[in-house]
């Protein structure tokens, strides 16, 4: 492969990384108890809990149910990221 093609795969792929970041993704923790809405860049866009899981007498545990919604949504874009550019490809 020509310095040139590789160049052009270059350009090719940041593209398509510069538009993945800037896609919004929404992930549903537990049917709706909270849903995350994120960018492919990983911002948190918003964050909604279900007033149901709000208990001012436990809130350790809703802290840990938005811990593990917001790292499984990350999860989950990286998991889409890694289609688009695998970390194995050399490239990044």
């Amino acid at each position: 492969m020509n310095f040139n093609n590789l160049m052009q795969q270059a350009k090719i792929m940041q593209k398509k990384l510069d538009e993945f970041n800037k896609r919004e993704f929404e992930y549903d923790y537990s049917n709706g108890s909270i849903i995350v809405k994120l960018t492919g860049g990983l911002k948190i866009i918003n964050l909604t809990i279900n007033k149901t899981l709000v208990d001012p007498e436990d809130t350790i545990t809703l802290q840990e149910m938005i811990t593990e919604a917001i790292n499984n949504a990350i999860a989950l874009v990286n998991e889409q990221k890694e289609e688009i550019a695998p970390s194995g490809s050399g490239m990044f």
